[in-house]
């Protein structure tokens, strides 16, 4: 379970370094936002999906596809996540 965690942690410490060094990829409406956590949505759901149908391959290679496929899915997940958080925020202090 502390693998878990840790994976989680640090994807969510990647996702906020991102936001914070490249604003530029921010979306510009909140339309564009749900798009994008669509998408983060789809990507975790695919990459756990690849996971579970590779589950019987050696360990390493399997370690070696969780941090290639489901890292970043979950990176970007998360950094929509936060993109929406941002959006959400802007529309309720802009009055």
């Amino acid at each position: 379970m502390s693998f878990t965690v840790t994976l989680t942690f640090g994807a969510a410490l990647l996702a906020m370094w991102v936001d914070a060094r490249f604003p530029v990829l921010r979306p510009k409406t909140v339309a564009w936002g749900l798009a994008h956590a669509a998408a983060g949505i789809l990507a975790v759901v695919g990459a756990a999906g690849l996971l579970a149908l590779i589950y019987g391959i050696p360990q390493t290679a399997w370690l070696a596809v969780l941090l290639s496929v489901f890292l970043p899915a979950l990176v970007y997940s998360l950094l929509t996540g936060l993109w929406m958080l941002r959006s959400l925020a802007d529309m309720t202090f802009a009055r």
